[in-house]
C-alpha cells in the first residue's frame, strides 16, 4: 500500500531514515510491525527478514525488550542505513545487522521471523537497482521465505509477513507445501468502500494443531481521516500523536 514520501520518520521512541533504502516506510510495514508477534510471550529471539531501513527491527525492539532481534539486509546502503538507524535508537544493544542475504544466515534459532517480503513477480523493473530489489522477488520468492523462516525458527515458532491478497491461495499451498501452519490471516481493505489489498498472515513451525482464523479488518476509520480502531490502539505504541 501507500508509502511514506518522508526520508526521516520520527516516532515515539526512535527515528527512521531511510534516504539510501530502495523501499521506504510506508503503511504496509507499520501495519505489520504494529501486529507481528502480538500473541506471543515475549520471544527472546526475532528475525527481521530483508530489514531495509529498520523499521520492523526497531518495532520488534521496542515491543519486546528483553529480546534479540536480527536483521538480515541484502542491498549494501540499506544494511548500512539500518544500522545506523539501530545505533542510534534506544535499542542498539538488542538489534544485530547483518549485510547479508537470510540464506546466510547463521544465528540462533529464532522464536519469531518478521518479513515484509518483495512481491512483484514477473513485472516490469525499473533502472533503480535498490528499488528493483525491494520491491521484486528475485532475491526472496516466497517459497524460499518459507523455507528459510523454517530452517531458522525454534520448533513452535512463528513467521509473520504481509502480502498481497490476490495471491492468497498461493500463499496458503506454498505454506503448506514447506511444512508450516497458519494460525491467523487478516485480509486488510481500507474500509468497506473498497476491495481487500492485503493480508497479514502467521504460520506456525511445529506447533500445537490450532484451527486457523480468517477476517476482514478495516485500515480507516469510518470517517477515512484516521486508523480504526483496531489498528490505532497498536500504533498508538509507536506513532507521535
Amino acid at each position: 500500500m501507500g508509502r511514506s514520501g518522508r526520508r526521516v520518520q520520527q516516532f515515539q521512541q526512535f527515528v527512521v531514515r531511510d534516504d539510501a533504502c530502495g523501499m521506504k516506510v510506508g503503511t504496509d510495514a507499520l501495519i505489520l510491525g504494529a501486529w507481528a508477534g502480538e500473541s506471543m510471550v515475549q520471544p527472546k529471539h526475532i528475525l527481521d527478514v530483508g530489514t531495509g531501513s529498520g523499521i520492523l527491527a526497531l518495532m520488534m525492539a521496542q515491543r519486546f525488550p528483553s529480546a534479540r532481534v536480527d536483521a538480515v539486509e541484502l542491498e549494501p546502503d540499506a544494511a548500512a542505513q539500518a544500522f545506523k538507524n539501530a545505533q542510534e535508537s534506544p535499542f542498539a544493544d538488542h538489534i544485530v545487522v547483518h549485510a547479508q542475504a537470510v540464506q546466510a544466515y547463521a544465528g540462533p534459532a529464532c522464536d519469531l521471523v518478521v518479513c515484509n517480503p518483495p512481491f512483484f513477480h514477473d513485472h516490469p523493473k525499473s533502472e533503480d537497482r535498490k528499488r528493483n530489489l525491494a520491491r521484486h522477488d528475485d532475491t526472496l520468492p516466497l517459497p524460499t521465505l518459507f523455507r528459510q523462516a523454517k530452517r531458522v525458527l525454534k520448533s513452535g515458532g512463528e513467521l509473520a509477513f504481509i502480502f498481497p491478497s490476490d495471491r492468497d491461495q498461493e500463499v496458503l499451498a506454498l505454506g503448506k507445501e514447506a511444512g508450516m501452519e497458519a494460525k491467523e490471516h487478516i485480509r486488510l481493505r481500507a474500509n468497506p468502500e473498497h476491495d481487500v489489498v492485503r493480508s497479514l498472515w502467521s504460520w506456525h513451525h511445529n506447533g500445537a494443531t490450532v484451527a486457523s482464523s480468517t477476517e476482514i479488518r478495516n485500515i480507516e476509520d469510518k470517517g477515512h481521516q484516521t486508523w480504526a480502531p483496531w489498528l490505532s490502539k497498536r500504533l498508538s505504541e509507536f506513532l507521535l500523536p
